[in-house]
């Protein structure tokens, strides 16, 4: 089933759009939260939550992409748990690539923040569209679906050099974009 049609069960409140998502986002969802928790019973939960998220959020919101509607709930949903796990702890993968974009992205709790957060989030999305396609996927493969470097080098067929050499200079010049446009100060 497609995603329009899946998105129309789901404005009716028909149940079988969860088993429909299922069907075709549940290993994509595995994969976004493993990338995050190293635990199965969290990972379960993590996707249960974002599955819940959905059927809360649509309607009202119609989502362009489920795909991405749902990844991202998936993803929110792991940093919440990882948060709620760690407490303190910093020794997952996802702490270590978010540690590795900090120098770039400051952290903000304030709801004019989350605003601003927002404008950074498309204003960093701009950037990659904008970047080589092998480094724009290879930052995606790390910073979103939180690969460590070994399996963005394993997907990609590189050397795990040549993937942390690609990461430093994304980071590079997007820490340099974004004090151009005034999101981080120099």
């Amino acid at each position: 089933m497609n995603d329009a049609s899946i998105i129309e069960l789901l404005w009716k409140r028909d149940e079988n759009a969860i088993s429909e998502m299922k069907q075709s986002y549940e290993r994509l969802c595995f994969h976004v939260a493993g990338g995050i928790l190293s635990q199965q019973e969290d990972c379960e939960e993590c996707v249960n939550s974002a599955y819940m998220d959905v059927w809360r959020s649509i309607p009202p919101n119609r989502p362009a992409s489920l795909k991405n509607y749902i990844c991202r709930l998936v993803k929110n949903a792991a940093l919440n748990i990882l948060r709620r796990n760690t407490a303190d702890k910093r020794s997952s993968e996802m702490a270590v690539s978010l540690d590795e974009l900090s120098e770039c992205i400051a952290d903000g709790s304030s709801i004019e923040d989350s605003i601003a957060a927002e404008q950074l989030g498309a204003e960093i999305s701009s950037f990659l569209r904008a970047q080589p396609e092998k480094y724009r996927k290879v930052f995606v493969r790390r910073y979103w679906y939180s690969e460590s470097i070994e399996e963005v080098a394993d997907f990609f067929g590189m050397n795990e050099k040549t993937v942390a050499t690609y990461l430093f200079r994304v980071r590079k010049k997007l820490k340099e974009h974004l004090q151009k446009e005034g999101y981080i100060n120099e």
